[in-house]
Parts: C-alpha cells; sequence; structure tokens
C-alpha cells in the first residue's frame, strides 16, 4: 500500500495546477484534475479512500495526456453560429452561409459546435439579463402604481405579476442547462442514443417506471464506457470537416484568378471572319 506524505500532496496540487497554463487542454478536464487532488487531500488519512484515489488519479492522468486536441471550428460553423444566435432558422442559414441544410443539421450533432453555439448563446443571454436588471427600479415603480390603481384589473394584474417575481405565486418553469463543452455535449448524446437504442429492445420501458429507468442506468454505463472512441471520433469527423472546407476555399481561390479577357468590337468582328470558312472556288 502506497502512502502519500504531505509534500507528495503538495507536489500532486502542483500538477494539477500547473495544468491550466496548458491551452490545449480542455477546462473541464483541468478542473477534474483539481477536484481530484482536492479529495486526495481530504481522504489521505484513510488507507483505502487513498489507494482508490491514487488509481482514480493515475487513470485521468493518463487520459489527460493521451487525448487529442479539440480542433477548431470552420469559418462557415463559425458564420452559422452568429446566425443560429440571432434567432435564424437552419433553413436561412445554409442559404446565407452558402451550404446544404442537411449540412446544418449535421453540425447540430457535432459537440464541438453545440458547446460554441451554448457559449455564444449564453453570452448574449446574459447581457440580455444584465440590461433587464437596469430596468428593474423603473419596473417596480410601475408595478407599485398598477397596484394602486382604481382599475381593478390593473391591480389584480401588478398584484399577479409581484407574486410570480417574489416566488409565491407558482413556482414557474426551471432554468434548463445546456453543455458548453465538448464533453458535455457529446456525453449527452451519446447518453441519449443509448438510452433510446434500450428502450427501442424493451418497449415496456415506454410504459413502466421502473424498465424506462433501468434503461436509463443501462444507457449512461454504456456512455461512460464508449465516451473516449466517441471523443476520438468526433475529433476525426471535425477533423474531416476542416479538411474539405479547405479544399473548397482553394478551389473558389483559384476559379476566382482565372478572369476573362474582354474583346472589342473590332476583335469580336475581326474574330468572327476569321474563322469565316472561305468559298469554294468554281
Amino acid at each position: 500500500m502506497i502512502s502519500f506524505s504531505s509534500k507528495d500532496i503538495r507536489d500532486l496540487e502542483k500538477w494539477a495546477n500547473g495544468l491550466s497554463k496548458l491551452d490545449f487542454l480542455d477546462p473541464l478536464l483541468v478542473k477534474t484534475a483539481q477536484r481530484t487532488v482536492n479529495r486526495l487531500k481530504e481522504n489521505v488519512r484513510g488507507d483505502s479512500m487513498k489507494d482508490k484515489t491514487e488509481k482514480e488519479l493515475g487513470k485521468m492522468q493518463d487520459k489527460l495526456w493521451d487525448r487529442s486536441p479539440a480542433p477548431n471550428l470552420t469559418p462557415e460553423q463559425l458564420n452559422a453560429i452568429d446566425l443560429l444566435i440571432l434567432g435564424k432558422t437552419d433553413r436561412e442559414v445554409s442559404e446565407l452561409v452558402g451550404v446544404r441544410r442537411e449540412t446544418v443539421t449535421k453540425w447540430h450533432k457535432n459537440p464541438f459546435f453545440t458547446a460554441e453555439l451554448n457559449v455564444k448563446r449564453e453570452a448574449l443571454w446574459t447581457d440580455a439579463k444584465l440590461r433587464l436588471k437596469a430596468l428593474v427600479h423603473e419596473a417596480v415603480n410601475t408595478l407599485t402604481s398598477g397596484l394602486h390603481s382604481t382599475d381593478e384589473k390593473v391591480a389584480i394584474t401588478a398584484a399577479v405579476h409581484i407574486l410570480k417575481v417574489a416566488g409565491l405565486y407558482d413556482k414557474g418553469v426551471g432554468s434548463v442547462t445546456l453543455p458548453k463543452t465538448p464533453e458535455e455535449a457529446l456525453w449527452a448524446q451519446v447518453v441519449e442514443d443509448k438510452t433510446n437504442y434500450y428502450k427501442g429492445s424493451r418497449p415496456d420501458a415506454l410504459m413502466e417506471w421502473s424498465t424506462r429507468d433501468w434503461t436509463e442506468e443501462v444507457g449512461k454505463e454504456y456512455a461512460a464506457k464508449m465516451m473516449d472512441v466517441e471523443y476520438e471520433m468526433a475529433v476525426t469527423e471535425q477533423k474531416k470537416e476542416l479538411k474539405e472546407y479547405k479544399k473548397r476555399a482553394k478551389s473558389q481561390t483559384q476559379f476566382s484568378q482565372i478572369e476573362p479577357v474582354p474583346l472589342t468590337i473590332e476583335e469580336d468582328i475581326s474574330q468572327a471572319q476569321s474563322n469565316r470558312p472561305e468559298a469554294i472556288k468554281a
């Protein structure tokens, strides 16, 4: 059994914190490493937990160095993201970007595209929330005036809005958490695919909650085993997308360099006369 001294813990913590300086590593994995080291610090006095954490840390470290770096998005994909966050449909995006609609649909299944899209959406929503917060004081004054209105309907409407804001009217709709990293987007996609696959093999999962929960657990377990393979497949697919984009951009550049030579009217007439067949002499 390996025992960790205080110096060993400090070295591991320094290593985990140093991962944040590596730009090619995903921030989620860096945070995972730091959390793992923190758990190791907390459980260093327990022998059983110490051995388990050591194995998890070793496996996690191997995955950090063996995995492929996340590829970049193509300019077409980045332009599509800017249009989607503005409310454009897939058809409108395909027409404006210059790709087929099926291509935009395929991009929605790309974890790197999905993560970047959600990050941009979150930034847009944050800006909208900040703008709304600036109007809170004015809105409260309006609700106060409406609450004391002589018109009963106006007073009731203002009262309902005040109760909703205070959380006393109803609980409302819960917040939606969107995946903001390729790993989160890929995990949600793989879990959904595998869960639906097992639900299809067990039709009673659509009726019985126990079977449905079982298929969901099996889907998550299988997704956890396949995450490394699925991630590398996603990286390969995105690299293929980048290669195809560069090929299209290169061909368009070559065609744009070939400019037709305009002919004058005199050159057109002389060229037409030169191409005219000679008369047959008797």
